[in-house]
C-alpha cells in the first residue's frame, strides 16, 4: 500500500514577532498551550491547524462556533478550543517546532506532516504512544481502517511503538492521467493514445500540423513540469517513467528482492530520459521544460498551445476549465495512461497520509477523539445518525417539501463546506473509498443518496467523474513510495548536494546537453556521494517499522 514520504522542511527559527502574525482570532493563549479540561459533564479539548483562504464561514462564525462545532458540544460533550491557526504548512509546523524548542505545553491533539518534526516530537517525549488507547477506544470501523492500511502509521512508529493516528488521503485521489484536446484529435483524424508510440504520433501531429488553425508552428505535444522533478502532483511525467520499469524518480520502492531502492538511479530511468530527449529535440515538449514548476507547466495548456497534460481527476475544476474558457470551442477529455513497449504502465501514486495526528502525553480524553473520529466517518458510511442528509441544513443542504436540496443556488448564502470545520481539516477519507463510489455512481448512473454523495462526487461534474473511474481503473499501475520516515542522517548531510545532482543531469539529458552515458555516471557518483549509505539507513528504517503492530 501507498505511503507518502513527508516533506523534511528545514526548520529556521521566525522572530516571534513574526510568528505572532500567524494567529488569528481563534488565539486565546500566548504560548499555545492548553489541557483537556472536563466541567459540567462537557471536555474542552485544544487543538491548532492550518487556515486556508479557501475555508469560509457564516457571519459571525469562526473555528470554534460553527454548526460541527455546536454539534460536537451538544451531543458528543466535546467542546473544540482551536488556540491558534497557520495559513500554510511551512508556518504552520515552524510554529509548532517553536513551541518544542522554547519548552511550551503543546495542544492536546494537532497534525503534523513533517518527518522530521514528527520524529522530533516522538523523541521528546512530550507526545504519547496511540497504541493501547486504539486498542480500548478506537470503534470496529476505525480498527477496520487502521488494520487495512498498517503502513499509514509508519510516519510515526518509532522502535516499535506508534505515536500517531493517520489523517488519510483518498488514497488515488490525486494519481494521474491524460487530459487531451480532443477537438484536436478529431480535426486531424487520430484516435486516443493506447500506447507511447501512438501517443508520439499524436504529439507529432499537434507540433507539426497546426491544431489551434492560426497558421503558425507555436503548439507543443505535452505539457511536463520538471524543476521539482519529473514525477509529481500536476503536469506530471511519471507515465514516461512507468511504460519502461517499475520505478519512478524520487521514489522509494521494493527491489526484486524485497529492500528498497531508490527509482532515480534504477536503469529503467535511462530509457525514459532517453525517450524525453526524443520528444525535446523534435519540439513536443517546452523548450523551457526543465525550470517549468507544476504552476508555470500548465501555462501553455491553459493558453491553449498544448494538446497534453497528465494530471488527476480533480484538474476537471482546475486547471481545465480555464482552458476551456480560454479556448472557445475547446474539448478536453480524460484517457487511460498508454503503455510502453513491453507493454508496461505505470505511475506516480497519491501518498496513503497527508499527516499523523499526534497527542501531548498529559491529554486525558482518546476515548473522546475516537469517539468523535468515528462520528465524522460515519458520515462517509452513510450510516450516521447525526448527519442524514449532510452535515448542516442550510450550509450543504437545505430541506424543501420535506426533501434536501443540494443545489447551490438554493442554499440561501451560498453552500458551504461543514467538512472544513472538523479537526481533520475536511470530510475524513478511507484510502480508495471515494474513488470506489464516483466508479459506482459513474457507471450505474444512480442519483446521489446524500450530501457527501453530491458534494464530493456528482457536483463536480461528468468529467471528474470518468476521470476518476478511468484513474480508479488503473490502480494497479501505481507505483509506490514505501519510505514515509524522517529524514535520515547521511540524507540530511548529503540529500540537498544529491538531489541538485540528480535534478541536473536528468535536465541536461533531456535538453541533449549532456549525453546519455552521464546517467551512468551521476549513478556511479550518487552511490559514492552517500547514495549508498542512504540506501542502507532507509532499509534500516523500513525493517523497523515494519515488525511494528
Amino acid at each position: 500500500m501507498l505511503k507518502k514520504a513527508f516533506a523534511a522542511l528545514t526548520a529556521t527559527a521566525l522572530a516571534v514577532g513574526m510568528l505572532a502574525g500567524c494567529t488569528d482570532s481563534q488565539s486565546s493563549s500566548s504560548n499555545g498551550s492548553g489541557d483537556s479540561k472536563e466541567k459540567n459533564g462537557i471536555v474542552t479539548i485544544t487543538t491548532v491547524r492550518t487556515l486556508k483562504d479557501d475555508t469560509k464561514f457564516r457571519e459571525g462564525e469562526d473555528l470554534n462556533n460553527n454548526p460541527i462545532t455546536r454539534w460536537s458540544e451538544k451531543e458528543l460533550g466535546i467542546k473544540w478550543k482551536t488556540l491558534w491557526t497557520a495559513p500554510n504548512d511551512e508556518q504552520y509546523h515552524n510554529k509548532i517546532r517553536l513551541a518544542l524548542s522554547s519548552g511550551q505545553k503543546l495542544p492536546d491533539v494537532f497534525k503534523v506532516s513533517d518527518g522530521q518534526l514528527i520524529n522530533d516530537l516522538i523523541r521528546s517525549g512530550k507526545v504519547m504512544p496511540v497504541d493501547e488507547a486504539i486498542e480500548k477506544y478506537a470503534s470496529p470501523r476505525l480498527k477496520k481502517i487502521y488494520e487495512q492500511f498498517p503502513e499509514a502509521f509508519y510516519p510515526a512508529t518509532v522502535d516499535g511503538k506508534r505515536y500517531g493516528i493517520p489523517r488519510f488521503s483518498g488514497g488515488n485521489g490525486s494519481d494521474s492521467l491524460l487530459w487531451i484536446r480532443k477537438d484536436w484529435l478529431d480535426k486531424l483524424g487520430l484516435q486516443p493514445p493506447k500506447t507511447i508510440e501512438d501517443l508520439e504520433k499524436i504529439m507529432d501531429a499537434f507540433v507539426n500540423k497546426d491544431p489551434d488553425g492560426n497558421g503558425k508552428k507555436d503548439t507543443i505535444g505535452l505539457t511536463l513540469a520538471s524543476k521539482n522533478g519529473l514525477a509529481t502532483w500536476l503536469a506530471d511525467g511519471s507515465f514516461i517513467f512507468g511504460a519502461y520499469g517499475n520505478y519512478e524518480p524520487g521514489s522509494w520502492s521494493k527491489g526484486e528482492d524485497g529492500k528498497l531502492v531508490y527509482g532515480s538511479v534504477q536503469p529503467s530511468m535511462k530509457k525514459a530520459l532517453a525517450k524525453l530527449n526524443e520528444w525535446y529535440e523534435k519540439g513536443y515538449l517546452d523548450k523551457e521544460v526543465g525550470i517549468l514548476d507544476e504552476q508555470t507547466a500548465i501555462k501553455s495548456f491553459v493558453a491553449g498551445k498544448s494538446g497534453i497534460i497528465s494530471a488527476p481527476p480533480w484538474a476537471a475544476g482546475w486547471p481545465i476549465t480555464d482552458a476551456l474558457k480560454n479556448n472557445p470551442g475547446a474539448v478536453v477529455e480524460p484517457y487511460p495512461l498508454p503503455s510502453g513497449p513491453d507493454g508496461k504502465i505505470g505511475r506516480r501514486g497519491e501518498g496513503l497520509v497527508t499527516g499523523m495526528f499526534l497527542f501531548s502525553k498529559d491529554f486525558k480524553h482518546m476515548d473522546k477523539f475516537f469517539q468523535y473520529l468515528d462520528e465524522a466517518y460515519a458520515y462517509v458510511y452513510n450510516d450516521s445518525k447525526y448527519f442524514k442528509y449532510g452535515l448542516a441544513e442550510g450550509y450543504d443542504y437545505v430541506m424543501k417539501n420535506g426533501k434536501p436540496v443540494y443545489d447551490d443556488k438554493e442554499i440561501p448564502g451560498g453552500r458551504l463546506d461543514p467538512g472544513a470545520y472538523f479537526i481533520t481539516e475536511a470530510i475524513p477519507t478511507v484510502p480508495y473509498m471515494l474513488y470506489d463510489l464516483v466508479e459506482e455512481l459513474y457507471t450505474t448512473k444512480r442519483q446521489p443518496k446524500n450530501a457527501y454523495e453530491y458534494t464530493r462526487i456528482v457536483s463536480l461534474g461528468e468529467s471528474f467523474m470518468k476521470a476518476a473511474t478511468i484513474v480508479n481503473q488503473q490502480n494497479q499501475y501505481r507505483i509506490e513510495n514505501e519510505f514515509t520516515g524522517p529524514p535520515t542522517k547521511t540524507m540530511q548531510k548529503r540529500g540537498e548536494f544529491l538531489t541538485k545532482m540528480e535534478r541536473e543531469t536528468f535536465a541536461n539529458i533531456i535538453y541533449g546537453r549532456a549525453p546519455l552515458s552521464a546517467f551512468d555516471d551521476f549513478v556511479k557518483k550518487w552511490e559514492e556521494s552517500g547514495g549508498k549509505e542512504i540506501t542502507k539507513e532507509v532499509n534500516e528504517w523500513y525493517q523497523s517499522v515494519k515488525g511494528a503492530k
